[in-house]
């Protein structure tokens, strides 16, 4: 057995090698599929498939609080506190938030990445660390002594791996801090982002109810179920919200599985995109497969001789799908390389839009799934050439002195399989279409403010230095004034969150109007700014005033909102005048003096929330975005400047996160983008399969009717005639497809529905395009062999037939 196998393998290569042209294009054919399927797969692998790296990672869960104006929301303290206490589903609940620090070192002030988590996230995650040890409980409580794990990154690039670095004391916002551990390369938590964990010492007498901010992570019991901590989480919550509801009105919790809290939301674009490049190798193998069929129609005469020799028609069919299997082989191998290029490329282009894409590589579980598609490609494009040689009369073909011939059936196989390559590109064409005119209308959507040429970056003031709302004031109005001193700076500003970086909202009163019962509230987001943040972004005033520097702490306390907290709140009145308690600590109401135009600050596909705003001197925030709107040029150009305006003010002080406001908001459509470009891609080499597959069946089917188009040119067709004829059979075999794949498209179309913005996925004009486009690219692959057709001499066309 396996020594037939060799040697029908050692025939197959001396066949390849007698036909090098036709192994070059049906091995770059098999390895544009396979290598496209290949990188796709090892994306998917790495994001959704593969477990997270913790041990039993299956039992981790995520905890949310369901708050009723806002939906699936963040973790109150005490909250957490209490799901700890109470639950009788979890071994380990742990909390975390996001922070940052001021590292002081030699080299100056950076800012630096970090988590503050509960005591037990690390025995939760059962991840030891590769150096000294974890928190313990009593390090996670208020006053205990300032300690840190730091990441294996961090550890390297900081103290250069050097192994006595645990007892060492770092300053971290100008208090000294111990280290106590170090993670190991392969650990991270939540993502790769964080370079230090930090305790998170809550005090369980003053945690808030009302504040929500935290990430809550659980590992559920052996034996329990998601549906029952669901339950069981649920009635906690539900019954806390009736012990208190002044702060917790109507709340309740929901459990997801950790590993659908990170990668649910990219699920459907990478399952789709994986769908996309399997229709990519399937129009791969029908194109192989009309050139094996098109390899076997020549050679008739061999296989006819090796039937009258005694071979039955089981070892031909062997034969010819050992061809297919040895093809298949150098396809996929070079296929496989070509994935293990393409990683890199994906995984820029993904970075920032898909979680864990860092752990895309190409593993025993990728290479598993190459060997496998290579062998079904391999079988699946080597049985029609197979059946087709299977079937060849032997008397027929010798009597024909050694020309080959074509039955009506292999013209079958070979049309049908040609309009199945033009139907599956129309189906991958029009989705490429569909999401580059859904992402031309996002990239033109109006974000409500001018980012070009506004830099931004964030300052965020330590507490040991600035421990009073008024040297927060003081520290930001100087570095304001600094700011528009400069010569390339316009106008400058500060905000506490930026555009495109999601929202902070809080609940408020109307004056006047009856309070809301708890937890039915009006909401709205909320931002505390600089004098000339709306001027700085070039935000239209509607009505009313901006806030000057009148509008200080021991003023009256004012507001101003958009045009989509009028709509929602004040539809029929004047909202200048109105008064708003908006229960952040402070004293008495915020009149609104002014109304200005809606911004996006969720991202350009999310619609334009109620949005309040109130003066920077009347709420304080000891981390602020700085926004510096330049004169002229690239906004980068002001980077050393203002870097050079906040050491001035403070030498411990970095400014960190610099970058254009522009890049900003394109990195808010970033996940968009790559589904648009990959499929894009995908549609490009369909494409470019399909019309090599139309030109090999109108080549093939000129040189067989070599004959019959010199008899025609012999008693008077031109070769205009001749041109039409050629062209129109392959133009038909091309309008089938599109029909055929217009409809399939049309089936198929709720599945990118999800991915559009503003289109819908049976718009016509997108059709229209992808179906032009695809009878354009025929009429060429059609044209090339129609010439060659035109220039058959009649004569020479008749003797070579006699």
């Amino acid at each position: 057995m396996l020594a037939h196998a060799f040697n029908d393998a050692r025939y197959a290569l001396r066949q390849l090698r007698k036909a090098p042209g036709f192994t070059f294009v049906a091995v770059l054919t098999l390895a544009l599929g396979v290598g496209a399927t290949t990188a796709m797969f090892s994306v998917v692998n790495g994001v959704l498939l593969r477990p997270l790296p913790y041990p039993d990672s299956d039992a981790l869960v995520r905890v949310h609080e369901i708050v009723p104006q806002y939906g699936l929301f963040s973790v109150a303290p005490a909250s957490f506190l209490d799901w700890r206490q109470q639950n009788s589903v979890f071994d380990h609940v742990a909390a975390y938030t996001t922070t940052s620090a001021t590292l002081a070192g030699p080299s100056g002030p950076e800012r630096i990445q970090g988590m503050q988590v509960s005591w037990d996230l690390f025995p939760l995650l059962r991840v030891p660390p590769q150096l000294g040890t974890t928190f313990t409980a009593e390090q996670d409580k208020p006053g205990a002594p300032a300690v840190v794990v730091l990441s294996h990154s961090m550890w390297q690039q900081r103290f250069g791996g050097d192994p006595g670095v645990i007892g060492r004391s770092i300053t971290l916002n100008g208090v000294p801090v111990t280290i106590i551990g170090v993670m190991p390369a392969e650990f991270y938590f939540p993502t790769r982002t964080p370079e230090f964990w930090r305790p998170l010492a809550l005090n369980p007498a003053n945690a808030s109810r009302g504040g929500h901010f935290l990430g809550v992570v659980a590992r559920m019991k052996p034996g329990v179920t998601l549906d029952r901590a669901g339950v069981e989480m649920k009635a906690i919550a539900e019954r806390l919200a009736t012990q208190y509801p002044e702060s917790s009105a109507n709340e309740s919790a929901k459990v997801v599985l950790l590993q659908e809290q990170i990668v649910g939301a990219i699920r459907p674009a990478l399952l789709t995109l994986f769908g996309a490049v399997g229709v990519v190798v399937l129009i791969a193998c029908a194109n192989v497969a009309n050139l094996l069929l098109v390899r076997a129609s020549v050679r008739e005469k061999e296989i006819a001789i090796r039937t009258a020799l005694g071979a039955d028609r089981r070892r031909l069919v062997i034969q010819m799908l050992s061809e297919s299997l040895v093809l298949a082989a150098l396809g996929g191998g070079l296929g496989l390389g070509l994935g293990y290029l393409a990683l890199t490329p994906i995984q820029t282009l993904s970075a920032g839009s898909i979680p864990r894409v860092a752990d895309v590589r190409i593993d025993s579980t990728v290479l598993a799934f190459a060997a496998l598609a290579s062998i079904l490609t391999g079988v699946i494009f080597g049985l029609a050439p197979a059946w087709q040689a299977s079937r060849s009369g032997v008397a027929g073909v010798l009597k024909e002195g050694g020309r080959s011939s074509t039955t009506a059936g292999g013209r079958w196989v070979r049309s049908g399989l040609l309009v199945a390559e033009v139907a599956l590109s129309i189906v991958l064409l029009t989705g490429a279409v569909l999401l580059l005119r859904s992402f031309d209308k996002l990239v033109n959507v109006d974000p409500g403010f001018d980012p070009e040429r506004v830099l931004v970056f964030q300052v965020s003031l330590p507490g040991a230095s600035y421990a009073t709302p008024e040297t927060h004031h003081t520290f930001f109005n100087r570095l304001l004034e600094k700011l528009e001193a400069l010569p390339g700076v316009q106008a400058a500003a500060v905000v506490q969150t930026l555009p495109m970086r999601g929202g902070y909202f809080l609940s408020f009163d109307v004056r006047g109007r009856a309070p809301a019962k708890p937890g039915e509230g009006a909401s709205a987001h909320y931002r505390a700014i600089g004098p000339r943040y709306f001027e700085t972004l070039s935000v239209p005033l509607v009505r009313g005033r901006a806030f000057t520097a009148a509008d200080s702490d021991r003023g009256q306390h004012v507001a101003i909102v958009d045009e989509a907290f009028v709509k929602k709140y004040f539809p029929n009145e004047d909202p200048i005048g109105q008064g708003l308690d908006i229960g952040n600590g402070t004293q008495g109401f915020y009149d609104i003096v002014g109304v200005v135009g809606n911004m996006r600050y969720d991202g350009l596909d999310a619609t334009a929330d109620p949005t309040m705003y109130v003066p920077m001197m009347q709420d304080d925030f000891s981390t602020m975005w700085v926004l510096a709107r330049g004169k002229g040029g690239d906004p980068a150009a002001l980077a050393g400047p203002v870097r050079q305006a906040v050491r001035e003010i403070d030498a411990a002080l970095p400014a960190y996160s610099l970058s254009p406001l522009a890049t900003i908001v394109s990195d808010s459509v970033a996940q968009r983008r790559f589904s648009m470009l990959l499929l894009a891609l995908f549609a490009a080499v369909a494409l470019f399969l399909a019309a090599v597959g139309l030109y090999g069946v109108v080549a093939y089917t000129v040189s067989q009717r070599t004959r019959e188009i010199g008899l025609r040119m012999a008693i008077g067709a031109r070769p205009a005639q001749v041109l039409a004829m050629v062209v129109g059979g392959g133009m038909l075999l091309a309008l089938i497809g599109v029909a055929v794949g217009i409809a399939a498209a049309l089936a198929l179309s709720r599945i990118v529905r999800t991915m559009l913005f503003e289109i819908e996925p049976s718009d016509p004009v997108s059709y229209l395009a992808t179906a032009a486009v695809l009878l354009v690219v025929a009429v060429l692959a059609c044209y090339v062999p129609a010439r060659r057709a035109m220039r058959v001499d009649p004569m020479v066309a008749m003797q070579g037939t006699q």
